[in-house]
């Protein structure tokens, strides 16, 4: 087979060229473990740190703002608040809005969504803190409450720049973790094992606990191939508790049963069974919780579009009881995955400007040049 006639004219001169820079792409990305493990373990992993601070609650200014009158009520809201219990607290601000409700008082019942806002965007729960907060900012702008108004944007404003941080975060972990497995795949480990513990750390603060599972099982990989069986089987362990208390029974059996037997009693891996099952057992309950509380919205929506607003916000409450019976891990199971998070907030950005500024626009017009500045400095922080 004559290959000669395939081959165009100008190959005579494109080819060296080509195979050239063929030959240093290879040169640079030859596989020289002691070189390539100084460069990628002389410095930390965690080269993006997106800023996660949350502002604390004014307690004493949302309090005063409310005008309660009960001083029980006003009591044990600003001690759940103080104490952050954020699940019954925000019950008990559910029901100060329903008898704002029942009074017609639109002043109390839009400062009150306003602070129900709030302590979701702090309990990182932003799809509640939304609803919240647009309620909010309806009841404010209907009756002409301009810094009410601006409150609310620069609480959406806030809400969006959590998202924003939330994702990149997400993200960063992410990276990391595929990070830390690459290392170990080419038998570099400097600074794996810290790195892993970090992203595990990460995970379980920005609620995305599959992620924290999945690390616990790169560490106990590590340690396998460090020999060190002991480590090994305890991350496994760990790895195991978080997939029964996410409902992921299948994968935790499956840990469970490949742990060594000669490296655990059979005392142990009974209690462990036990614990396991019961971690699943308490993952069925909370989803029976939160089926009812989503029920009792249902409800809720129902009855508004009906006009008895009264028995409507019955239903929010049981809601909001229903889900204070849940534990956290319950509400952020089942996250969408890191690339859908983190190409969404793209738009968190552009809505956390809009808002800022609106926000700014009404300080500014009022001449509260501390409230402007402020917006100002919330802006900063959008990335």
């Amino acid at each position: 087979m004559k290959l000669a006639q395939y081959i165009p004219d100008h190959a005579a001169t494109t080819l060296p060229i080509l195979l050239l820079l063929l030959l240093l792409h290879l040169y640079f990305t030859r596989d020289d473990g002691s070189d390539i493990g100084i460069e990628l373990t002389a410095a930390p992993l965690n080269y993006f740190q997106p800023n996660l601070n949350r502002p604390m609650l004014d307690i004493d200014a949302e309090i005063a703002r409310l005008k309660i009158g009960d001083v029980n009520r006003e009591r044990e809201i600003r001690e759940l608040l103080e104490q952050g219990d954020y699940k019954l607290a925000r019950t008990r601000l559910l029901e100060l809005a329903a008898s704002a409700v029942t009074l017609d008082d639109k002043n109390q019942l839009g400062d009150t969504l306003l602070l129900l806002g709030e302590v979701a965007i702090h309990q990182q729960e932003l799809g509640d803190a939304e609803i919240y907060l647009q309620e909010a900012l309806y009841l404010m702008m209907s009756q002409k409450n301009l810094l009410g108004t601006a409150r609310v944007y620069q609480q959406l404003g806030h809400l969006n720049i959590q998202a924003r941080a939330l994702a990149r975060q997400a993200s960063n972990t992410y990276d990391r973790l595929w990070q830390a497995r690459n290392l170990m795949a080419r038998g570099i480990y400097q600074g794996v094992g810290e790195n892993l513990q970090e992203v595990i750390e990460e995970s379980l603060r920005i609620r995305r606990f599959g992620a924290a599972a999945d690390a616990w099982e790169s560490l106990a990989s590590f340690h396998g191939q460090l020999h060190d069986d002991y480590q090994a089987q305890q991350a496994n362990i760990e790895a195991a508790r978080l997939y029964a208390s996410t409902g992921q029974m299948a994968k935790s059996r499956k840990l469970l049963a490949a742990l060594d037997k000669s490296q655990i009693d059979v005392g142990t891996l009974q209690q462990l069974n036990v614990e396991i099952d019961e971690l699943f057992d308490k993952h069925q309950q909370d989803e029976a919780q939160t089926w009812r509380a989503r029920d009792y919205e249902m409800l809720f929506h129902h009855y508004q579009r009906n006009g008895e607003i009264a028995r409507a916000w019955e239903f929010r409450i049981k809601a909001s009881e229903s889900l204070a019976k849940t534990t956290d891990r319950s509400l952020f199971q089942r996250q969408a995955d890191v690339i859908a998070v983190l190409y969404n907030s793209n738009f968190a950005m552009d809505r956390a400007r809009r808002y800022l500024d609106q926000a700014g626009a009404i300080y500014g017009d009022r001449e509260l040049s501390e409230m402007r500045d402020k917006t100002l400095e919330m802006e900063s922080m959008i990335f």
